[in-house]
C-alpha cells in the first residue's frame, strides 16, 4: 500500500504563526542544517534543509513507499492510508516507538501535494477527528507542516522542511524539543541515503 505521510521525524514541528520568532541555529553536518523557533507554548517548530540530486517524482515515490519508512523515518513503527481522497490527497495514519519510559504515540494527518511555478509543495494537517483513540498510544496532535522541494542552477534540488507537532504526555518540554531537533537531523540523514534508489523512475502524476 503506498502513502503519504507526515515526515514528523520522531515529533517534529511547525507553526503557522503569521509573526513568527526569528530562527535559531541549532547544527549543520552532512549537508543538512536544523534551525528552530518557539511557537510560544513551550514547544519548538523545527525547520531541516538540505541539497540533494532528487527529482520531484523520486522523491514522492520514496514518501509513498510504506514499506520503507522504518529504513529512513525515525521511530515509525507502522503507516497506512485510511482514506485516498484524490490522486494527490490522502488521510494517514502512522505510529511511532517512543524511547523508554515514554509511551508510544500515534497520529492521524491530511496530506496533499501539488506542483505550482516549479514548486513541489506536500502540505500536512491534523486530522485526528478521523480515527478514535487507539489503545495503548497517546495520540499527536495538532499536526501541521509542509516539505518544499525547488530545483537549483547546479541540478540539485533544495529541501525544505518545517513542522510543529503537539506529542502528548508528561514528558518535559525542553526534553520534547531536542527529540524533535535530533529526529529531524537523523531523518533527514537517512532519506539522503534513501533518495538514490528512486531516481529515474516516473510519478504518475508527475512530470519531473
Amino acid at each position: 500500500m503506498t502513502l503519504l505521510r507526515l515526515i514528523t521525524l520522531g515529533f517534529f514541528t511547525y507553526s503557522t504563526l503569521v509573526f513568527a520568532t526569528p530562527w535559531t541555529f541549532v547544527k549543520s553536518d552532512d549537508g543538512i542544517t536544523i534551525h528552530k523557533r518557539d511557537h510560544g507554548n513551550g514547544l519548538v517548530e523545527i525547520r531541516a534543509q538540505m541539497q540533494v540530486e532528487t527529482s520531484y517524482s523520486g522523491f514522492l515515490l520514496l514518501l509513498e513507499d510504506s514499506d520503507n519508512v522504518p529504513n529512513w523515518i525515525d521511530n515509525v513503527s507502522h503507516t497506512e492510508v485510511l482514506m485516498q481522497i484524490s490522486a494527490n490527497e490522502n488521510i494517514v495514519y502512522t505510529q511511532f516507538k517512543a524511547p523508554w519510559p515514554a509511551r508510544d504515540r500515534d497520529m492521524v494527518t491530511y496530506s496533499k501535494y501539488e506542483v505550482e511555478e516549479g514548486q513541489f509543495t506536500l502540505t500536512i494537517k491534523d486530522a485526528s477527528n478521523y480515527l478514535a483513540k487507539e489503545s495503548g498510544y497517546i495520540r499527536i496532535r495538532d499536526v501541521d507542516a509542509v516539505w518544499t522541494l525547488q530545483p537549483l542552477t547546479n541540478g540539485f534540488t533544495h529541501i525544505n522542511y518545517i513542522a510543529y507537532a503537539n506529542a502528548g504526555g508528561i514528558l518535559p518540554d525542553w526534553l520534547m524539543n531536542r527529540l524533535s531537533a535530533n529526529n529531524a537531523f537523523s531523518t533527514f540523514q537517512k532519506l539522503k541515503r534513501q533518495l538514490p534508489k528512486y531516481q529515474g523512475k516516473q510519478h504518475p502524476n508527475l512530470s519531473q
